[in-house]
């Protein structure tokens, strides 16, 4: 024992240096062990300073601690025997519960702030055994292996908690000794003491959670097949349908199961993943009794994965840029219209993507990018000076950014610059408003020959799980895998999004810095995005659009096919009304 402290206290030297700069491993340190040591070093934590997180909001009493205690008091002996403490944890490190027969060592974990409502999270103290959190497996941290050196004499074993329906980690309990008591059985003591937890898990399961479990476990024959069992709170999946089925995309199976079994539609369904993958959906209710508590979705991927229109031809798609919706697909086909004007501008709200647009449309060749919002900087000669230069360099595409800003003289010197242009250079301009907008008259937007109107994040809600998945991709990077909840992505649908796009991904990158878990649910979501999706208000017109979709759907018993036909609108027109009015279906009796 002694040498290995020795060798991995040595080895501890590459502690001091930059993290990109950590060589590939650490000699005698275990794999698991040194790549959260890295990860510690990334999130900005250094070994001789660490601060455990205080969170006074956390409820200690929770439903996970109810179910723990009890369990533990059947094995008081064994911890009275010894000289250690068993601490339990949520999914996010904090600790809700610690049990420690000797005051002595309840003092000394005192002192190290190891005490309920801290958080012995990665982010906050390094390498512990709560890195079992974010692994998902038991986990033995011993001595000098601890990034922080206030733990070096202490050995601490994990394992995660993982609920038996949701299979989601929600906790995890720990055990932590002095380093010259380790033993090589407190690791599996901890370990039965989960399983156990686990099994007390189902066994406390709702009723309505048995009966999805029931129905998954019934179906689940051949575990090669993608099959996932859910209601509008819980999912359930096997492996294959975790590889194949996006966390975005869980979010929305629950809505494509509600559809097909209230128009009795079980068989076979097409369906289209985010990642572009076409699958086919059989769907099989589960019932309590008379009602109908849930679905089972067994999943077939197709062999095409291309979208596709009716009539045989792929849908253009604008590069980098992601949609599906019946607004985004007319956008991106007169897009491909426009391929050759020569000056197109590109309008829509503040945040809905015009900038991102005007690029996409100048690749594959190169780009300059000026914005008319800088005038006011540099002043209105400077930055003309910068037009004349970029359209007489080298063979570019132009974008002039928010041309709605520019005073008419400005604006008009501008227009005169572009018809003095090379032959063949294209010029693309952004703009709030199009040239029959609000405002004084501008000379250079009445000039384009072309106008795209790139829609508002409302208009094209449907786009919203797709969105999230490439949003928080780029935001994770090259990160740990985060998944969004149906009930998140389900609130998310029912805000107006002012901001658009650009909100959107505002909120993404917060939530993904936020997130311990991998997974985020509507009760991680900020305070005010809650209160805007539960009930946001109707203007008139929306009140009275609201009540027709009611009385359609009252009349056609709650078929929601025929509620369509009668408002002479399509099913999925009707779906997007239902999400953006925040019409809640579920509890409304036709």
């Amino acid at each position: 024992m002694d040498d290995w402290v020795r060798a991995v206290h040595g080895a501890r030297e590459v502690l001091g240096e930059d993290p990109a700069r950590m060589p590939a491993d650490a000699g005698p340190v275990r794999p698991v062990v040194y790549e959260s040591w890295k990860r510690s070093k990334r999130q900005g934590l250094e070994p001789d300073a660490v601060a455990p997180g205080y969170y006074p909001e956390v409820e200690l009493d929770s439903y996970l601690t109810r179910i723990v205690a009890p369990l533990v008091e059947r094995r008081r002996g064994a911890l009275d025997a010894a000289m250690c403490a068993l601490s339990l944890t949520d999914q996010d490190g904090r600790l809700l519960r610690r049990w420690v027969p000797d005051s002595g060592f309840a003092g000394r974990l005192d002192s190290l702030d190891v005490a309920p409502r801290f958080s012995v999270a990665e982010s906050h103290v390094g390498t512990t055994s709560a890195i079992s959190l974010l692994s998902g497996k038991p986990v033995i941290v011993r001595g000098p292996e601890h990034f922080s050196e206030v733990f070096h004499s202490l050995t601490c074993a994990g394992a995660p908690i993982v609920h038996p329906v949701t299979r989601r980690i929600v906790g995890s309990l720990d055990l932590t000794c002095k380093l010259a008591d380790t033993s090589p059985f407190v690791l599996s003591w901890v370990m039965e003491l989960a399983a156990d937890v686990q099994e007390a898990l189902s066994h406390s399961a709702s009723r309505r959670e048995r009966l999805l479990l029931d129905s998954y476990l019934a179906h689940n024959r051949d575990a090669r097949h993608p099959l996932v069992t859910l209601d509008q709170n819980t999912i359930i999946t096997n492996a294959a349908a975790a590889r194949l089925v996006g966390g975005v995309d869980q979010a929305m199976l629950w809505e494509h199961a509600s559809r097909a079994m209230g128009e009795n539609a079980t068989g076979p369904q097409p369906m289209t993943l985010t990642d572009g993958t076409r699958v086919s959906i059989e769907t099989r209710p589960v019932s309590d009794g008379p009602d109908i508590v849930g679905a089972v979705l067994t999943i077939k991927q197709d062999v095409v994965r291309r979208q596709v229109r009716p009539g045989g031809r792929e849908v253009p798609t604008l590069p980098g840029l992601v949609g599906r919706s019946p607004r985004w697909t007319a956008l991106c086909a007169q897009a491909a219209r426009s391929a050759a004007v020569d000056r197109l501008l590109v309008v829509g709200e503040q945040g809905s993507g015009r900038a991102a647009v005007a690029a996409a449309l100048s690749r594959p060749g190169p780009v300059r990018i000026l914005d008319a919002a800088q005038v006011g900087v540099v002043g209105p000669e400077a930055w003309l000076r910068d037009v004349e230069t970029e359209l007489d360099g080298p063979d570019e595409n132009l974008v002039l950014r928010h041309v709605d800003l520019l005073e008419p003289g400005t604006a008009q010197a501008a227009d005169a610059a572009i018809g003095r242009r090379p032959t063949g250079r294209r010029v693309i301009a952004t703009s709030e408003t199009g040239p029959i907008g609000p405002g004084p008259r501008n000379p250079l937007i009445d000039t384009f020959d072309d106008v795209l109107e790139v829609p508002p994040l409302r208009d094209r809600i449907e786009d919203l799980p797709v969105l999230l998945a490439t949003l928080t991709a780029r935001a994770v990077g090259d990160g740990p895998a985060v998944r969004w909840m149906p009930d998140a992505v389900q609130a998310l649908t029912r805000l107006d999004w002012p901001g658009n796009v650009a909100t959107l991904e505002t909120l993404v990158r917060g939530m993904v810095s936020r997130c311990r878990t991998g997974y985020i649910g509507a009760r991680d979501l900020p305070a005010d995005v809650v209160a805007r999706a539960s009930r946001r208000p109707l203007a008139m017109l929306e009140q009275a659009e609201a009540q027709a979709i009611m009385r359609a759907l009252r009349d056609a018993g709650g078929n929601k096919h025929r509620a369509a036909e009668s408002l002479g609108i399509a099913r999925s027109t009707l779906y997007r009304k239902v999400r953006a009015l925040g019409l809640d279906l579920s509890t409304a009796a036709f």
